[in-house]
């Protein structure tokens, strides 16, 4: 019997029959679970629901029992295992429906506001999703504000009380007069004379056809709706219009009509007698049918079973793909607002900026260069007497006087390796009582060994630390070789006799002088943009999942793709000053030499910063705690400089490890780096254009897993 709305009465809500056409949201017989196998836990059991157009629906019900779950479901936010939802005549997330999307408003839970934000940049940012005119924004935000008796929209809302951000977390829902209204305890924190005028104006809005459902721990203000839901483990305990509830149990509040039910459900469950659980049949819902225990009803959750709902979004599964394609007002929405959230905090932002022009200006302070100024015993038992040639006061005049601070030990050997041992010099230089005399005949066709031993000069180094050790011996080497030259051109004998019969032609890249700072600043360079950009975007979705901002923007219509490109974009105007600002202190103040294109130079980093940016974007959606999301980034910073050739050469890795270092983002990208800038090597060099090819792969390919992850996370 079809029936004009309005003339139904209240009283007639449960008795007339309504085709789907006239219910906003139909549930029939819903099971939802959370977990897997032993560990599922079932939520919502053998459910059923209806609720029709243009009423107020309130659903009351203990914390747990399961009504953010089922407006979830409701929502399109969460899959039904086995049952079948319907919103606003078709299954929630059918491409085209709007639901997610601007045919419904939610208000949940949680505040979900942007605590930077001002009311009106708020207003305008959900504005923005559903493809709203800021004219009709402005004059629906001054509704909204009058309405909810707001604050000016130029307040910024951390600065709002709780009242006032609880308000605004309302006005939001109501923003574009969607078909659906879906509130979570609008009312908490109001008062009392708010709360009158904000049923007044659901009241209202409800005989335009708008549909409301509403959770509340006011009991006694769901009298206002049209029907209420009481909601217990998982399924309803009954459903329909308060007065009549009131009158069937013969009681004066609702708060005793749920406490008779629950009373009744217990006793049932004690007694598993079925027959007693319809305590008024035309009132009470079906309890769950079937095993009574949970190891019984266990089987139905072990396994996602597919029923109608679920089939209708199998055979839309190519449209569901399309879903995937971002939406430009959205997109633009997501940028602007994280454009918002940086303004908002220009400190930390100007401490991004600076802070990778830092780190690479550390680096090359600190790294490659010569240790300097080390000290160095001397035992020199030789005694030079008059102005002649003194052999050994002539090489030690040829050490190099910024690298060694020299100790005096003369005839006292031990007392310089005692030096040695206390660690208070890196080494111990012994010279022989007749050094001079000795190198002189070291050149004659027959020279004994003990002439060779006395022309010696001993070395005892403290080998502990490699640097400064390789460092003494190439400085000690050098000089004698000038040395040698000295005192055999003093006996007019050709000085290249001392040189080691080896030449060092020109180099075919880099310089005869080659710098360790010099090949790791490619990879540092790399590094620093691949990490800052990591650590940009590693709590992207973790805050704001915590917060329910994510939740709320994707009820909005928004999908995970259009979340990342906005997060993307905005951090990207981040990146491209990090990265200008990180060259020009390396290339251009510390002169790091660069023989190759300055625009390759340019894009690799840009590249390396956005791969980072989605390897960001993956912790931040596998991480559901801040804690997690940093550790997890920190965590990967070492072992990838380490195997990624950035400190040390590949090629002195085991073979085994070689190919785990491949399979990194950063190990190609580095080496294409390095010799972009030692070598000058093009595009059309593999060991270049692979490390661009590795990197925009590996971006794209941890973009799609990352979406991937979110969206299953989100069913």
């Amino acid at each position: 019997m079809d029936v004009p709305d309005e003339v139904i009465t209240e009283g007639q809500l449960n008795n007339v029959t309504l085709s789907d056409a006239d219910k906003a949201v139909k549930v029939c017989g819903v099971y939802r679970g959370y977990g897997s196998g032993r560990n599922r836990i079932p939520v919502l059991r053998d459910l059923d629901m209806t609720v029709e157009t243009g009423t107020i629906y309130g659903l009351l019900g203990p914390s747990g029992c399961g009504k953010t779950t089922l407006l979830k479901c409701i929502l399109g936010r969460l899959k039904v295992t086995i049952g079948e939802v319907k919103t606003l005549g078709r299954v929630p997330g059918s491409v085209g429906h709007g639901v997610p999307g601007k045919r419904v408003g939610y208000m949940p839970q949680e505040l979900a506001l942007y605590s930077r934000f001002t009311i009106g940049e708020t207003m305008s940012y959900f504005g923005r999703l559903h493809e709203m005119k800021q004219s009709l924004v402005k004059q629906r935000t001054q509704f909204l504000i009058e309405l909810l008796s707001l604050p000016e929209e130029s307040r910024i809302i951390e600065c709002c009380s709780g009242g006032q951000q609880r308000r605004t977390s309302f006005a939001i829902a109501l923003l574009q007069e969607p078909e659906l209204l879906v509130l979570d305890e609008p009312t908490v924190g109001v008062d009392p004379l708010l709360r009158h005028k904000i049923w007044e104006h659901l009241l209202a809005i409800s005989r335009t056809h708008v549909t409301i459902i509403i959770t509340t721990h006011y009991v006694e203000e769901a009298r206002q709706a049209h029907k209420i839901g009481l909601m217990r483990n998982g399924y309803l305990l009954a459903e329909a219009p308060p007065s009549e509830l009131l009158e069937s149990y013969q009681l004066q509040s609702l708060e005793e009509v749920f406490l008779r039910l629950c009373e009744h459900d217990d006793g049932n469950q004690n007694e598993h007698d079925s027959s007693t659980r319809e305590i008024v049949p035309s009132l009470a819902k079906r309890q769950p049918s079937g095993p009574s225990s949970e190891a019984e009803r266990e089987p139905l959750f072990k396994d996602e079973i597919i029923t109608s709902s679920n089939k209708e979004s199998n055979r839309n599964c190519c449209a569901d793909l399309c879903s995937w394609w971002p939406k430009p007002h959205n997109v633009v929405a997501q940028t602007i607002k994280n454009f918002i959230m940086l303004r908002r905090n220009i400190g930390f932002l100007m401490f991004e900026f600076l802070l990778p022009a830092i780190q690479i200006t550390l680096f090359c302070v600190c790294i490659g260069r010569e240790p300097y100024n080390l000290p160095v015993a001397v035992v020199n038992n030789e005694t030079c007497m008059g102005s002649g040639f003194c052999g050994s006061a002539n090489f030690l005049h040829h050490l190099d006087n910024r690298t060694f601070h020299l100790m005096n030990y003369s005839h006292r050997y031990e007392e310089g390796v005692e030096m040695v041992k206390q660690g208070d010099a890196w080494g111990v230089i012994n010279i022989g009582e007749n050094f001079t005399y000795d190198f002189k005949h070291r050149m004659s066709p027959l020279v004994s060994n003990d002439t060779l031993e006395g022309s010696t000069i001993h070395l005892r180094l403290d080998m502990t630390n490699q640097q400064i050790t390789m460092t003494i011996q190439a400085k000690i080497m050098a000089a004698f070789q000038a040395f040698s030259s000295d005192i055999l051109t003093s006996m007019k004998l050709n000085p290249a006799i001392a040189q080691i019969p080896i030449k060092v032609e020109d180099p075919v890249y880099g310089d005869l002088n080659p710098s360790f700072t010099n090949f790791m600043a490619p990879g540092i360079i790399l590094s620093i943009t691949y990490f800052m950009a990591t650590g940009l975007t590693a709590l992207a979705f973790v805050l704001e999942r915590k917060q329910g901002l994510l939740d709320r923007s994707i009820v909005a219509g928004v999908n995970t793709i259009e979340i990342m490109i906005g997060h993307i974009l905005a951090q990207f105007f981040v990146m491209v000053v990090q990265v200008c600002l990180l060259l020009t202190v390396a290339l251009a103040i510390f002169k790091v030499p660069y023989e190759g294109s300055l625009v390759l130079v340019i894009l690799l980093p840009l590249l390396q910063g956005l791969t980072g940016m989605t390897l960001g974007l993956l912790i931040s959606a596998l991480c559901e705690e801040e804690t997690a999301a940093i550790q997890c980034s920190l965590g990967l910073v070492y072992p990838n400089m380490l195997l990624s050739g950035i400190i040390w050469p590949l090629e002195s890795m085991p073979q085994w490890l070689k190919y785990i270092s491949y399979c990194l983002p950063t190990t190609y990208a580095a080496e294409a780096m390095r010799n972009v800038l030692a070598r000058g090597w093009d595009l059309t060099y593999k060991a270049v254009w692979s490390g661009y090819v590795m990197t925009i792969g590996w971006g794209i390919g941890i973009l799609l897993l990352s979406a991937f992850i979110l969206r299953i996370k989100g069913k």
